[in-house]
């Protein structure tokens, strides 16, 4: 009897110390920009221009010197009935905004006034608004266009919740990005973060190590439109689930075996 419960104490300790070794977090995985010195730096602030896609809703207001012809393309926009390429439905924006556009279709076209269908798939904003600058010209005196991507949403994924968010602010970063959804987790993975990024048909995977400052030189660093933001759970997440439902089978155990001496003992 002796000899089993040093055995039974010995076995106890070698998982207590394996759950504890599981479970320290060490101090060095929690600190954000290792490496970042106090000095003065000169950021990058290039960003690439998003590329407009299949189901974006695009805002295009055009100006001229006669602002009454202008006013003609600048016409409150409906969906149509027939194309359901015009798009005039709120979309929150998490601001209290709505925001209105044009629906680039499966096609990849919009439909705009005098122009009809229009394929602006692959274009950036930037390209567009030149671009409608020109094709402009037989209606209007020296167009000027402007165009914005409102649907500019980003999805955050962990183990524990999901999340899609439509950013105002076209240049965002992913440290604002995670302010706005709370943060990071403490048993969430700091030093391998997932960015999904896929743009048509090509899809991409970068990785973000936030105990790092070479985050800052990350080509992922400013977010694109249709982002997908993973963060991964740490081992002490999977430890805690398991010794949990370790706990539940061992009650159950327990109370089984309760029950079949107190059977026993009444036989």
């Amino acid at each position: 009897m002796g000899l089993f419960k040093s055995k039974t104490v010995f076995w106890g300790l070698i998982l207590s110390l394996v759950v504890f070794q599981q479970s320290c977090i060490s101090r060095k995985k929690q600190l954000f920009f290792q490496g970042l010195k106090d000095t003065t730096y000169t950021a990058s602030m290039q960003q690439a221009d998003p590329i407009i896609q299949r189901g974006d809703q695009l805002m295009i207001r055009i100006f001229a010197l006669d602002p009454q012809s202008a006013e003609y393309f600048n016409a409150p926009m409906g969906l149509t009935a027939n194309s359901g390429q015009v798009l005039n439905q709120g979309m929150n924006n998490g601001q209290g905004a709505s925001m209105f556009g044009y629906l680039v279709n499966e096609k990849g076209e919009i439909d705009f006034p005098k122009l009809g269908q229009v394929n602006v798939l692959g274009y950036t904003q930037q390209r567009l608004r030149d671009s409608m600058q020109v094709w402009l010209l037989p209606y209007l005196k020296e167009p000027i266009a402007t165009v914005r991507i409102l649907n500019f949403r980003v999805t955050y994924l962990t183990a524990d919740k999901a999340t899609t968010m439509v950013i105002a602010n076209n240049k965002t970063n992913i440290l604002q990005f995670l302010g706005m959804v709370g943060g990071v987790n403490w048993m969430d993975k700091r030093n391998n973060i997932k960015v999904i990024r896929q743009i048509d048909s090509v899809r991409q995977v970068f990785s973000v190590n936030l105990n790092d400052a070479s985050i800052f030189q990350s080509p992922v660093f400013y977010l694109q439109p249709n982002d997908i933001v993973y963060l991964e759970p740490n081992n002490r997440k999977f430890l805690e689930t398991n010794m949990q439902l370790i706990s539940y089978v061992a009650t159950i155990s327990s109370t089984l075996t309760v029950l079949l001496l107190l059977i026993n003992s009444l036989k």
